[in-house]
Formats: C-alpha cells, structure tokens, sequence
C-alpha cells in the first residue's frame, strides 16, 4: 500500500512513518473539533454564550472575532467614522427604507452576512490552495497545503493501528467529499466547487453526500434511520445512577421535539439533516430577537437609527454586524454598495 506516495517501510523507517500517521491523525482530529465547536458555537443553549439566562457579550466577541482585537479596533475610530460605518450597515438592513428594522429585516440580515463570510473564507483558502494560480485546486494541491505533501491511501486495505485506519478513513472520506464536489467533470475544483467542498452541508448538489456521511457514522445497523440509542452514540447509563446525567436528559429531549418530526423514534434522512446542518435561519432568528429586546427602547417591536447608536456596543457585539466584523468591511458599510 503506498503512503505519501511512498511505499510503507519497515524496522526503524515504520516507526518514523507511524509517527507522521499519529501526528496527523491528531491533527486532523483537532481540526475536526474545532470545526464541530465553531459549527454549534452560534447556538445561544451554549453555557458560555449565555450566562445564568443574561447574553454574555464579552464570549461573542472573544468567540467569534478571536479576542477582542476587531472590537477595540472599531473603538479606535473617531466617532464620527463609527456612525458613519453603523449607519451604513443599518440602512442595508431596513429592506424596506421605512427608518425602523423589524425582526424580519435583521433576521434575513444575519443569514446574509453567514453566507457571506462563508463564502469569503472559502474564497480566501481557495486561494492559499490554488498554489500554482491557475484557478484549479486539484487533489494534490489540497494535500500539499494540508499535509505538506501528497497523501495516497489504498481504498481498500484497512491498517493495524486504530489511529492510523482512522486517519485513513477521515482522509477517504475528505477525497470523497472532493470528487463529489466536482461537478464540471474538469479535474480539480473551481472557486464554486471549493466552495461546496468547503461548506456541503450549504448546497443542494451535496445533500446526499452529507446525509450519506451521517448514516454512515451513525446509523450503526444500517437500516437507514438513526435511533436514539444511536444518536446518543456510545453512552452507557451507570446503573449505580438513578437518572441519567443533565447533558444525556437535553440531548433526548432535541431528539424528541427538536429533530424526530414524524415521532416515529428514528431519525430519517430529512429528519437527520435538520441535526446535523445548523439552523441558520433559526440562529438568526433567535439573534434578531435578542437585538430587539435589548435595545428596543420604547417597545415598540422594531429599532429606530437613534435607538441603535445609544446602543453601540451592544449592536457591535451582535451577529447583525457579525460581531463587528462589518463595520470593518467596505462590502457592508458603504452606502454606494
């Protein structure tokens, strides 16, 4: 079997290629929880996120804007400039150019501004990736910037080590994702399929794939459907408890009303993909009514220009400015765009 297109050695020169194996493995794993950990830190159930019920500023932006760096650097700006950026983010919101914003009007705001950045980020690795610039990520070139070099495993010969077969089957199914992301046939992916690469669970051309990913982590007898047993994963319950932990009594709880629509017990595919792609619009939603419950002023369900300046800060820190990130984006605050 070849390994970074080499074949496998044995003696001292194996132990050196465990080595990289293992590293990688945690490597990627890391990448891994971290991506799972961005992927669910919208949610406001998170502990952090919110504190003992109140919204806990100082995590979103420590969070979502990695410290407070963008923050202070808006802070920074002559007042005047503040405004004049605020005020151009707050005439994009309001749809309609009535002077207020409803929850309507920041919600559909918010789910703007995620695909936005999405596709920016994934615009900005394309381009790291793209090494020789010829507007095609090819295979190889993601494994270079990946790994530093080209990795090839054999589809079909499983390895000893539980940590380097899990490498194994992360790296397939990484070259899997790929393949199916190319859908103009042309070798390597253009910006628009590195795009679904990147995010599948946002397009429609890779619905299946994602679905197929997840049964095929978790649906463990391969009927179709994932139970609750599987969607708990490997839980066991102590049997010296008398009640299942906090965390087990919530996560049941989401199977039930959250997730299992039809109240079957399992979790069909559709059923399966309301779990395992987050609810962008039931994010933004939730945000938009905080916002306005925050700095609602005469309680009136909707913000006025006025409103939202007396509460600066709070709008900064808000994912309808994604944090502040927009009012360091000239795509956002300029009132020509």
């Amino acid at each position: 079997m070849g390994f970074f297109s080499i074949p496998c050695q044995t003696g001292r020169e194996s132990t050196s290629v465990k080595t990289m194996y293992t590293s990688m493995y945690f490597f990627i794993m890391g990448i891994v929880l971290c991506a799972s950990h961005l992927h669910h830190s919208h949610s406001p159930d998170s502990e952090e996120h919110y504190m003992d019920g109140d919204h806990n500023t100082k995590y979103d932006r420590e969070a979502f804007l990695g410290g407070e760096e963008d923050a202070e650097e808006f802070t920074k700006l002559n007042p005047d400039e503040q405004i004049r950026r605020l005020k151009g983010v707050i005439k994009k919101i309001d749809l309609d150019g009535d002077g207020f914003l409803t929850e309507a009007e920041i919600s559909y705001w918010i789910q703007k501004s995620f695909k936005h950045y999405k596709d920016e980020d994934a615009k900005q690795q394309f381009i790291e990736y793209n090494r020789d610039g010829d507007g095609v990520v090819t295979w190889e070139e993601y494994n270079i910037q990946m790994y530093d070099r080209f990795i090839d495993f054999d589809e079909n010969i499983a390895l000893d080590d539980y940590e380097e077969e899990s490498f194994r089957q992360i790296h397939l199914k990484d070259k899997k994702r790929f393949e199916h992301a190319d859908r103009d046939g042309v070798p390597g992916l253009n910006v628009t399929e590195f795009t679904d690469f990147e995010h599948p669970e946002e397009t429609e051309h890779m619905t299946d794939f994602v679905i197929d990913g997840a049964l095929e982590e978790h649906d463990k007898d391969g009927d179709g459907f994932v139970s609750l047993e599987e969607f708990l994963g490997d839980y066991r319950r102590d049997p010296e408890a008398k009640e299942d932990p906090e965390w087990i009594l919530v996560e049941k709880d989401r199977f039930v009303n959250d997730y299992d629509k039809d109240g079957d017990g399992q979790l069909n595919p559709e059923e399966l993909l309301s779990w395992i792609v987050p609810n962008n619009e039931g994010i933004a939603q939730e945000e938009a009514v905080h916002v306005i419950e925050e700095i609602d002023m005469d309680e009136d369900n909707r913000l006025t220009e006025a409103e939202i300046i007396e509460n600066l800060d709070l709008f900064l820190t808000s994912e309808a400015t994604d944090f502040g990130r927009q009012l360091h984006d000239e795509h956002f605050y300029h009132d020509e765009l």
